[in-house]
């Protein structure tokens, strides 16, 4: 039976025992920190990516405010969304779609929307995502934004209204072309 080689490092400096151990803690520290990060990410990949996963919970408590020259949007975070989807459109119906927004996950979840000095009615739905699952929209909210002295001209009214928001989903194995 052959053995294998072994190396051996080199012994430390006499005087550098309060560097090591100062070095040891600083790798100690690093590794647990690292080692809880891939744990959270193989748990949100497991979720994401699994067959089945299901989108994320509807968005609630969406309000709306016109104010001057804006809409201010507030609605409650969802819990693990990577981001939200608003939708504005000219009607309560939601076919014509003015504007689509794709907001980031933060702490408050809080976007504004500006419209100019000019009286304009809008209506809102907002959806929660994660990863390529979309959730259902929120209720449909409607809000008129105030002028201040006298008005501009409405804005024009887009000549195509864009889709509805979609996300690709994940591609990996036979998906891939």
């Amino acid at each position: 039976m052959r053995r294998g080689n072994y190396i051996r490092l080199p012994l430390p400096p006499p005087n550098a025992n309060k560097d090591i151990q100062a070095l040891h803690d600083h790798v100690a520290q690093m590794t647990g920190l690292i080692n809880q990060s891939l744990q959270v990410m193989q748990a949100r990949l497991n979720t994401i990516q699994q067959t089945g996963a299901k989108p994320p919970v509807p968005v609630s408590g969406l309000a709306v405010a016109g104010k001057q020259g804006l809409f201010h949007l507030t609605w409650n975070r969802v819990k693990n969304a990577d981001g939200y989807v608003i939708v504005h459109a000219s009607d309560a119906a939601m076919t014509q779609i003015v504007g689509r927004y794709n907001i980031p996950d933060s702490n408050t979840p809080v976007h504004q929307i500006p419209v100019g000095n000019v009286a304009v009615t809008g209506s809102f739905q907002v959806y929660a995502y994660q990863g390529p699952q979309v959730g259902d929209p929120s209720p449909t909210v409607t809000a008129t934004t105030a002028t201040y002295g006298s008005s501009e001209s409405a804005p024009p009214t887009p000549p195509i209204a864009p889709l509805a928001p979609k996300i690709a989903p994940p591609r990996s194995g036979p998906n891939l072309p």
